[in-house]
């Protein structure tokens, strides 16, 4: 069914549609010098200015940005990846592979627990930089660092592998660029129930149950009886009446 037309007739002002180009010049206007006067202020820029890069690289980063994945170690230099897929299963690009693998004798030194990451992939093309892989990790071993330079030239680049990862995490601590470790939050278990009000609730449930069945029943054996009653009956009218 079509929609009914509805016909507006507009004033002379909004025919002319100047005062509202006016209040539009206004507000750009009040930004631009607003941004033209900020621009002559010597020290860091402190508003959202046009910025000069890559030659200006100045510029803080947020530390709750989402950039590139890394792989940390611990204080030992031992990689604290367990491979225990949480990242994988929960990616919804599905952009990570894993290969899990267990410690040899003698390792100890490279890696923190009983199993490592064999290799570890994260294609950068797929992800969409949720975050979800950073907040499902138990070992706070996969995070996204603050490296906001994404741009490659063939695919095979775009794909991190395990040793990118580590020397991401490198350069990370070298340029003092590591995320502080995330805070967990606490874990209120329920308070369990009695175990003598349940055994309470479960018995009187029993009984209940077993109640409902009885009388349920006893309609159907009144009903039998009264059916039996009639049918005797009819026999005996039919006799007689023979």
């Amino acid at each position: 069914m079509a929609k009914p037309v509805v016909k507006k007739e507009y004033t002379l002002s909004e025919r002319i549609y100047l005062w509202e180009i006016l209040k539009g010049m206004k507000l750009t206007w009040g930004h631009f010098w607003f941004n033209f006067k900020a621009c002559w202020r010597p020290g860091p820029h402190t508003i959202p200015t046009c910025w000069q890069y890559p030659e200006d690289r100045t510029r803080e980063i947020s530390p709750i940005f989402r950039g590139e994945h890394m792989l940390q170690r611990d204080e030992k230099g031992r990689e604290t990846c367990i491979a225990c897929g949480m990242c994988a299963k929960i990616c919804p690009a599905k952009c990570i592979t894993i290969k899990k693998a267990k410690r040899k004798e003698g390792d100890e030194e490279k890696y923190a627990a009983k199993t490592y990451a064999a290799s570890f992939e994260v294609d950068l093309l797929r992800c969409i930089f949720c975050g979800f892989c950073e907040d499902a990790c138990p070992k706070n071993a996969l995070v996204l660092g603050q490296e906001y330079e994404f741009a490659r030239y063939t695919k095979e680049e775009c794909i991190l592998d395990k040793r990118k990862l580590l020397m991401n995490y490198r350069k990370a601590k070298e340029d003092g660029k590591l995320k502080p470790p995330r805070k967990r939050v606490p874990v209120v278990p329920a308070p369990p129930k009695p175990e003598k009000a349940e055994k309470a609730e479960g018995a009187e449930g029993k009984k209940a149950k077993v109640a409902g069945a009885k009388g349920k029943k006893k309609p159907v054996v009144k009903k039998k009886a009264a059916e039996k009653a009639e049918s005797t009956e009819k026999k005996e009218a039919a006799e007689k009446e023979g």
